[in-house]
């Protein structure tokens, strides 16, 4: 009788370590032996929300350096009296890229592996004056003349206004178009997607 119940005993635990034993296999093949696969969103909202998180997309900076002569108006008589001249040498920074926001689920199409993604046209997203490195160079003023209060400032908006063009000019939009076409490749690349097409409208600067 006790060797019945011994052997019956031993069985139960041969049993129990065979299913342990199983158990551990099991594991540790699913974890750390069988081949990874990998998965791809099919759900092209999904995509878009991706996309979106990215907001402004700053895909082209140009730095650029301009003079910018300002002043005021009138005869050479008026000028040696009453008139005011600045030379102001501006330095700024003119920033492209997309505005991601303004895409919805109708600019994607998912089909599998395939991806189209139709992009809003580049833009000019901000320009922006460097104060350490925006100085005024010269400035005159007439016999008579105390300097007119806000021409330094109408000088620095004039500047930004030149800088911008400048860039424009340079082909910022088309380097903004270029590199955007990049970023948003490895990106959806990165998602998973292998057939990958990005339509990009050309910009106009504003």
């Amino acid at each position: 009788m006790i060797d019945s119940a011994k052997r019956i005993g031993m069985l139960t635990l041969i049993i129990c370590a065979l299913i342990g034993i199983s158990a551990l296999t099991y594991v540790v093949y699913n974890t750390f032996i069988k081949e990874k696969g990998f998965y791809v969103n099919t759900n092209g909202t999904a995509v878009v929300k991706e996309i979106q998180k990215l907001q402004r997309l700053e895909t082209s900076a140009y730095t650029i350096e301009k003079i910018i002569d300002a002043g005021t108006t009138g005869n050479k008589f008026q000028q040696f009296l009453y008139g005011d001249k600045i030379l102001l040498i501006a330095n700024g920074q003119v920033i492209a890229g997309f505005d991601l926001s303004k895409m919805t689920g109708k600019d994607i199409v998912v089909n599998g592996q395939s991806i189209m993604v139709n992009m809003p046209a580049p833009i000019v997203l901000f320009t922006r004056l460097d104060s350490s490195k925006t100085r005024v160079y010269d400035r005159s003023t007439g016999i008579l003349s105390k300097g007119e209060r806000d021409l330094e400032s109408e000088a620095r908006a004039q500047a930004e206004i030149s800088i911008r063009q400048a860039a424009c000019e340079g082909g910022i939009l088309d380097a903004a178009e270029e590199n955007g076409r990049k970023q948003i490749n490895s990106l959806l690349a990165a998602i998973g997607f292998q057939d990958i097409t990005v339509n990009i409208p050309k910009g106009q600067c504003q």
